[in-house]
């Protein structure tokens, strides 16, 4: 991993747990929360930092890790050059008011990368292209959405996802869920659908891929 000064992980990692309630929580996940504190404080103390920060065999476990980095270097990415920071003493940064925020984002951006391991992912790409293939089959529509709250869409001659509105490409990883028509949920095979967490709704099926 790149080096990264304590003061800008113990910042990182005190964003990351305070959006963390951006996922559902178990008990995982409320260790993982815990744990970013805790490291987040021993690093602005200099007392050292663990940079894995929970290890883990599970690959839900280990992609929910990456999406939540991803997700703060997307609010962290979102800040001007100069950042009035003193804002964001709800997230535990006790910080000057004027911050030159540069390398905040380098080093968010090397987190990001530290955890983006996609061998050690659930494999769902080719399940994901498999349900939107069958919805387009018999001309059902679909909303797909990224980490960062993109509308994704997929290119299916090329087996590629991307985002119509700057024809990015996106990482199949990235994605978090999809939502379908109720009616369209029968057409799509019970077992595909058991591996992933659906929540029906009165108008809408989301389907969430961690």
């Amino acid at each position: 991993m790149t080096y990264i000064p304590p003061h800008l992980f113990s910042m990182i990692c005190r964003v990351a747990a305070n959006r963390a309630y951006y996922f559902e929580f178990d008990d995982w996940r409320l260790k993982l929360r815990n744990a970013l504190f805790e490291q987040g404080a021993m690093a602005e103390l200099n007392m050292g930092f663990d940079t894995e920060i929970l290890f883990t065999e599970d690959p839900k476990q280990n992609l929910c890790k990456y999406q939540l980095f991803k997700y703060t270097d997307c609010l962290i990415q979102s800040l001007q050059e100069i950042e009035n920071l003193s804002n964001w003493r709800f997230f535990g940064i006790d910080c000057i008011n004027e911050y030159e925020t540069k390398f905040l984002k380098i080093a968010s951006l090397d987190m990001v990368h530290n955890f983006e391991k996609p061998e050690f992912f659930p494999q769902n790409k080719t399940k994901i292209i498999e349900m939107i293939n069958i919805l387009l089959t018999n001309k059902y529509g679909y909303e797909l959405r990224s980490i960062d709250e993109k509308y994704i869409k997929l290119d299916q001659k090329q087996g590629l996802f991307y985002c119509p509105d700057d024809k990015s490409e996106v990482n199949w990883y990235d994605l978090t869920c999809m939502i379908i028509s109720p009616e369209a949920k029968q057409i799509i095979p019970q077992n595909m659908l058991e591996e992933f967490e659906c929540t029906e709704l009165n108008y809408q099926l989301n389907i969430n891929f961690l």
